[in-house]
């Protein structure tokens, strides 16, 4: 149900969830350095116990609390937050394993959101916060999915309109003496290197959903995933060649440049923006699987964005793992 601020403070201040909106996807949350909480938050998405989720504080100082922070730490959040960069840290004791996983690390971040933003500073605990939709679904990035996707189980809402960015935080891991991105995001490899002058690597896993290597949410091979089948197509030109589509099917692709190629195809084709802007794609790209799940498809048909940009690397990383069901 769509709620009110003071009402979602009451429940997180009682141990319950309550649905946040950040500037990435709208957030299931609970008071993370409360275990019970954290396991209501397991229990309702269904997701793994190997799955770590991520703590979200008001700014370094907090930080402090719960983590262990070191210099590379300090700068990064000197410069990026708020904003969607997940740093894995060494955890402090207060942070319960059941949040890490039983990892020793825990990654935390610091949304730029206002709502969620007002929410920290009322509280004093840290947020867990992972996406507010069932493990491996498509991430929300509007209350109304959210809503859709829970129906009667679904936690109180604060309703903040969509969201900025559409896709999740950049996870970088601060815990080895090699940085690297566990999750790409909208916080680029390139932009980290020159913050910190060292170089970042990009390590992108695809875990099995109860693989207990997992030092980061978001890297189960099936991930984001509508309910339709999904195709996974290399490039546009890939698609066009592909033979076994059927008229129930729908072709998805980036720029709506591109539409009219698709003509003498039997089926729609959808763009996720006018003209292939990457940041319209990224925040369309889960919404318009959501709102096409509903119209029971045979097959979707995804193609990989082939822009040589970090921005579209972490677009095509929610797309394959969309489609890996079906690779």
């Amino acid at each position: 149900m769509i709620s009110s601020f003071a009402h979602c403070k009451e429940q997180l201040e009682d141990g319950n969830l309550a649905i946040l909106p950040t500037e990435t996807v709208y957030g299931l949350a609970a008071n993370g350095i409360d275990p019970i909480a954290v396991k209501k938050i397991f229990s309702l998405k269904g997701r793994p116990p190997t799955n770590p989720v991520i703590l979200h504080v008001s700014n370094i100082k907090d930080a402090c609390k719960y983590t262990f922070i070191d210099e590379n730490a300090e700068k990064l959040a000197q410069h990026f937050w708020p904003g969607p960069l997940t740093l894995i840290l060494k955890k402090r004791d207060i942070v319960p394993e059941v949040a890490t996983a039983g990892l020793s690390t825990v990654g935390i971040r610091s949304p730029s959101n206002a709502v969620f933003r007002k929410m920290l500073t009322s509280l004093s605990f840290p947020l867990a916060a992972p996406s507010a939709n069932p493990s491996n679904r498509t991430s929300p990035t509007s209350a109304s999915q959210v809503l859709e996707m829970f129906g009667d189980l679904c936690p109180p809402i604060m309703d903040d309109g969509p969201t900025e960015l559409g896709i999740e935080s950049t996870i970088l891991n601060l815990s080895s003496k090699k940085l690297s991105i566990l999750r790409p995001g909208h916080i680029s490899a390139a932009s980290i290197e020159k913050c910190l002058g060292v170089p970042v690597s990009t390590c992108i896993e695809l875990h099995e959903e109860h693989s207990k290597l997992k030092k980061s949410p978001g890297t189960s091979k099936v991930h984001y995933a509508p309910k339709t089948p999904s195709i996974l197509h290399k490039s546009v030109k890939d698609c066009l060649e592909y033979k076994n589509i059927t008229p129930n099917d729908l072709i998805i692709i980036h720029s709506s440049r591109d539409i009219e190629k698709f003509d003498r195809l039997p089926c729609k084709t959808i763009a996720l923006s006018k003209n292939g802007n990457l940041n319209e794609i990224a925040r369309s790209l889960f919404g318009k699987l959501h709102d096409f799940d509903k119209l029971h498809y045979n097959q979707f048909h995804l193609c990989l964005n082939e822009l040589k940009d970090d921005l579209a690397y972490a677009i095509n990383d929610r797309i394959r793992r969309a489609c890996a069901k079906n690779s």
